[in-house]
């Protein structure tokens, strides 16, 4: 049986918080360490807890390639969803990641990850152009979703290790820089991985690239000290 999650998330939390202080007492990268060996079970347990997000991934790819392609998304989101072409672009992604959203606990990680995804990804025009998404936007849509289910997740297990900022300012600047390493690593695993030929994939070998990805960030983040 697992160790109760207090003691699991002990660790992690005392070396997340000496990272939020500041002031050299302590890393987002051995904080990252100690979350992936002991609070989630290792890279063969911890990347488990993402299936909902692997189908969240698949479907996010299914759904603008088809729009892309002149499609209507029913078969990635079981919802027509082709009259977002042209529609106000906070609008659509709005639409977007309420239609995708899974109907478990997992529901607003999914739908918050899939907005901040494709507003930072997609390209910043007035309205929402399907035809316009190419290769390097798509790409860029996945890396930027994942980083965000991971760093949602992250920040939420964290729980009060935030309290140990004494300024609002420096917590700022420590979620920023926990999303930037988060965001490297997935860029580093999943990116290259997508850039082979995203074209032709599928949306299971899409959700299998995704798995394969967490687990190789795991095994990364296990090695810090």
């Amino acid at each position: 049986m697992p160790q109760p999650e207090g003691q699991r998330f002990r660790g992690f939390r005392t070396e997340f918080g000496r990272a939020v202080a500041g002031a050299g007492e302590g890393t987002f990268a051995a904080a990252l360490g100690k979350y992936a060996r002991d609070a989630t079970g290792g890279n063969s347990v911890g990347p488990r807890r993402y299936g909902t997000a692997y189908v969240a991934g698949g479907s996010l790819f299914g759904l603008l390639s088809e729009l892309q392609q002149g499609g209507t998304g029913e078969a990635s989101t079981g919802i027509d969803l082709s009259s977002l072409a042209g529609r106000p672009l906070a609008e659509a992604i709005e639409a977007i990641a309420q239609a995708l959203a899974p109907d478990n606990a997992d529901a607003d990680l999914i739908r918050t990850a899939v907005q901040e995804a494709l507003a930072e990804a997609l390209p910043d025009t007035a309205s929402f152009e399907p035809a316009d998404i190419d290769q390097d936007a798509l790409i860029a849509v996945l890396i930027e979703f994942f980083a965000q289910v991971l760093f949602l997740d992250i920040v939420s297990d964290a729980g009060d290790a935030w309290n140990k900022s004494s300024e609002g300012e420096r917590t700022i600047e420590a979620e920023g820089e926990l999303f930037d390493i988060i965001h490297t690593a997935v860029d580093k695993h999943l990116g290259p991985a997508l850039a082979a030929g995203i074209q032709n994939l599928t949306r299971t070998e899409v959700e299998a690239l995704e798995q394969r990805a967490i687990r190789d960030i795991w095994s990364e983040w296990e090695r810090n000290e």
